[in-house]
């Protein structure tokens, strides 16, 4: 595989460098923004234990990137028009992967210090998008044709379908559980919040104790 690599100059060598280099720095912000927004839930709800939950996360998120393939990391690149993408010489490739990369490390940092539950999935397709509008720019084409408009659309589609899916699924599982999974107090007690919990855990402490006393 290292002779991929032989024909470059050294300065393409060190861009390439130091966009590995992005690239690694791109994931480990990932790692600690979009597995937050995973293992939310369970940790809010008291179901996993923090600690337990992070690594797990971890685990398959590892396993998931060697096991997943690249099918939608294809899909997102592929935004781009065909012609652009094989026509892109070494250093407009990498000027377009360190746009993509730091408009995504930027963006990703702000969010995780305001707290905001974005995903780095928008973000990518953000710049994607940004990338093939600013070629149309600069070399004087067509917005239309800066951009592959069906897989963009798809794209946008998927986007928007998502969120609906896990709603009607997720509203339909939860119904489903409340009308025929809490019969006894102790399955009762799965669909309380963590505030109805502590509450209801801080009435019995204080009867026991004037009871004790």
């Amino acid at each position: 595989m290292l002779h991929l690599f032989a024909g470059l100059d050294l300065h393409t060598g060190l861009l390439l460098l130091l966009a590995l280099a992005f690239v690694l720095f791109y994931e480990a912000i990932n790692g600690f923004h979009d597995t937050a927004n995973a293992v939310a839930t369970v940790i809010y709800t008291r179901a996993m234990r923090s600690q337990l939950a992070v690594i797990m996360a971890a685990v398959f998120n590892f396993f998931g990137v060697l096991l997943g393939g690249l099918s939608v990391a294809y899909a997102i690149v592929h935004m781009l028009p065909t012609d652009l993408l094989l026509n892109m010489g070494s250093a407009h490739g990498l000027a377009m992967v360190f746009s993509m990369l730091l408009a995504a490390i930027i963006w990703n940092l702000g969010t995780w210090y305001f707290g905001l539950p974005a995903s780095s999935s928008h973000t990518l397709i953000g710049a994607i998008i940004g990338i093939g509008l600013t070629n149309a720019m600069m070399t004087g084409t067509s917005v239309v044709d800066a951009l592959n408009i069906p897989k963009v659309i798809n794209i946008f589609g998927s986007l928007i379908i998502s969120p609906i899916v896990g709603l009607v699924f997720a509203g339909g599982l939860i119904f489903l559980l409340r009308r025929y999974w809490s019969g006894t107090k102790k399955r009762a007690r799965i669909h309380l919040t963590p505030a109805e919990r502590e509450k209801k855990d801080g009435k019995k402490s204080r009867r026991s104790g004037r009871v004790s006393r």
